[in-house]
């Protein structure tokens, strides 16, 4: 079965540019928190630090945590070449990393919180509400019901699958339909901003078209706000 630290010793499998929405979010959080120097956001699930790097390049105070040492290590050499500050942990999702709470402006998380069990996703996404000051912001994605491997490998427990093909094949996946997504960001600790499912419809595609695919895949993005 694969882990996330050999995923990440293969670099095909790692996403080096990064996505446009964290750019997006930086500037929301400037607008949101003007009396700022810095904003502090917490990258959850920092991967090989593409967003990472973005967060220090804007100015941000950064946090990075990820469940593979091998990604933390790539994410701290990358921030460390570029003379970004940062605190790290080495910590699986569901786990609170910090010593202090209620201190983040931000935190973003980008194709993370759907890989494990509806339990752990949850106290994930308390985590997230625990670290951040009131008004803070979440903005993440998270697979949808509608992703063209919804339903393939072995089922574990409701809508979550052990992929049994891709270039996650044995890695854990949980996928939401919209009243789970809202169940997961009740409305009497979040406000929902804005709830997008994104939802691309592969007509033709090849064998193992994941492997060479520059598309985007069918996804919730979601930015929400702590009451």
């Amino acid at each position: 079965m694969a882990d996330w630290n050999t995923l990440f010793y293969d670099k095909k499998n790692i996403e080096m540019m990064p996505e446009p929405e964290v750019i997006k979010f930086v500037e929301l959080l400037k607008k949101e928190f003007p009396k700022e120097q810095e904003r502090k956001v917490w990258d959850l699930g920092c991967g090989a630090g593409r967003h990472s790097l973005v967060l220090g390049q804007m100015n941000c105070t950064v946090f990075i945590s990820d469940n593979s040492s091998n990604a933390i290590e790539l994410t701290k050499k990358k921030l460390d070449e570029n003379k970004i500050t940062y605190t790290d942990r080495l910590i699986s999702m569901e786990n609170y990393p910090w010593n202090q709470k209620e201190f983040l402006h931000g935190v973003f998380s980008w194709n993370v919180l759907q890989h494990n069990t509806v339990k752990k996703i949850t106290e994930a996404v308390n985590c997230i509400y625990e670290s951040l000051v009131p008004n803070g912001y979440f903005l993440g994605s998270i697979k949808s019901t509608k992703a063209d491997l919804y339903g393939k490998g072995e089922e574990i427990e409701k809508n979550t699958f052990i992929l049994n093909e891709g270039k996650e094949k044995g890695i854990i996946h949980h996928y939401f339909d919209e009243e789970g997504i809202k169940k997961l960001f009740p409305t009497d600790k979040w406000e929902i901003v804005v709830l997008a499912e994104q939802v691309v419809n592969y007509v033709s595609k090849v064998e193992k078209f994941w492997e060479i695919n520059p598309f985007r895949y069918t996804t919730w993005c979601i930015l929400v706000k702590k009451r």
